[in-house]
């Protein structure tokens, strides 16, 4: 989760200097509600505190480490401490804010990294309000930097704070639909935390782009397609509508889908199950629809393929743009840049990375 930085009570104390187990005695006596957050070269952690006792924590012991939460993180925590080499800071909190944080600390993220270039975050703030969702949705830049988190009971929002770049969060539920209408109009990403196994009616929204890639009971993408599949769709369907608004704004429009569609029948030898006259693959108004057998490598490496041709169409139909190609691979580095973690977590970092080598 984004955490809420309060009102600063103490920044950046040094453990070669500040002994974390007096701090926290202190904090037990004048009644402190609020948070420690620490970092040590190999763990990052914070402490909830409500009324001087602690309540909570979180701990991450490496960048790829799963959260171990609980109130033995402050266990933890102090053996660090005794180190000489690690920072904490002591931000105050309302025993309000600290009790709906670690009321949701719990919470299983469910859906990672949702753009608002596919996802509609008011329509699907919509959709859990009909299943009466409990949880929260923490929302990023396109940059990937920390917005704020909104919080959800019964499907209703019921708080929300922000995180300036400078000074404490803001609470308060009056802006949540300034806040909501924000991340819409400038785009957005978000993560979905709640109870595991939501109903299928939200999973399904979570896969939209207002219009939405269709699922097996609609003749999409078979259920016994293999782990992770749906995200290289979504990845590769951003991809694409990303690259097509960029080339379609050089022209009349349509040249993007022209282009691509002649290299993919370029293409249908080596990777039949993108031939467009079999029907298993189409692309159209920035939405994937696949229902072919292909592994993960496989379909990523098909549609790579077919772009590195597609890029030589476009310079052919656009004669007069001799820019078109730089400004493709410049997309292709924000892609990159935006969703470096996950691509290099599915392995196609080093097959998309070819197209601007």
């Amino acid at each position: 989760m984004i955490f809420p930085k309060g009102e600063v009570v103490h920044k950046n104390l040094s453990t070669a200097y500040a002994d974390l187990s007096a701090l926290l005695d202190t904090l037990k006596l004048e009644g402190f509600s609020g948070t420690i957050e620490m970092d040590f070269p190999e763990a990052r952690g914070f402490l909830f505190i409500d009324s001087g006792e602690v309540v909570n924590g979180e701990i991450r012991t490496g960048e790829d480490s799963g959260r171990v939460i609980g109130q033995e993180v402050a266990r933890t925590l102090l053996a660090f401490s005794k180190q000489k080499d690690g920072v904490f800071s002591v931000y105050r909190l309302s025993p309000e804010q600290v009790a709906l944080i670690t009321n949701n600390l719990n919470h299983p993220i469910l859906f990672k990294d949702l753009s608002t270039h596919f996802v509609r975050l008011d329509q699907f703030l919509l959709k859990l309000k009909e299943e009466r969702h409990t949880g929260f949705i923490e929302v990023m830049t396109k940059e990937h930097h920390p917005m704020g988190v909104l919080f959800i009971e019964g499907g209703e929002p019921v708080e929300m704070f922000t995180t300036p770049k400078t000074g404490s969060s803001v609470f308060g539920r009056m802006s949540i639909p300034i806040f909501i209408e924000n991340a819409t109009q400038k785009g957005a990403f978000f993560n979905v935390y709640g109870k595991e196994g939501l109903p299928p009616q939200v999973e399904e929204i979570a896969t939209d782009k207002e219009e939405r890639i269709l699922m097996e009971e609609e003749g999409g993408v078979p259920a016994e397609k293999e782990e992770g599949f749906k995200e290289i769709l979504l990845l590769f369907q951003e991809f694409l509508s990303s690259a097509e608004r960029l080339v379609d704004s050089l022209s009349s429009g349509g040249t993007f889908k022209k282009a691509f569609k002649k290299a993919l029948i370029e293409k249908s030898e080596e990777f039949g199950f993108l031939d467009p006259f079999a029907g298993e693959f189409e692309y159209g108004n920035g939405t994937i629809r696949f229902t072919g057998e292909a592994g993960r490598e496989d379909f990523a490496r098909g549609i790579i393929e077919s772009f590195r041709s597609a890029m030589s169409h476009f310079e052919e139909e656009l004669p007069r743009e001799k820019m078109v190609s730089l400004k493709l691979k410049a997309g292709i580095e924000s892609f990159l840049a935006a969703h470096r973690e996950t691509l290099r977590t599915m392995g196609i970092e080093d097959m998309i990375s070819s197209l601007i080598k």
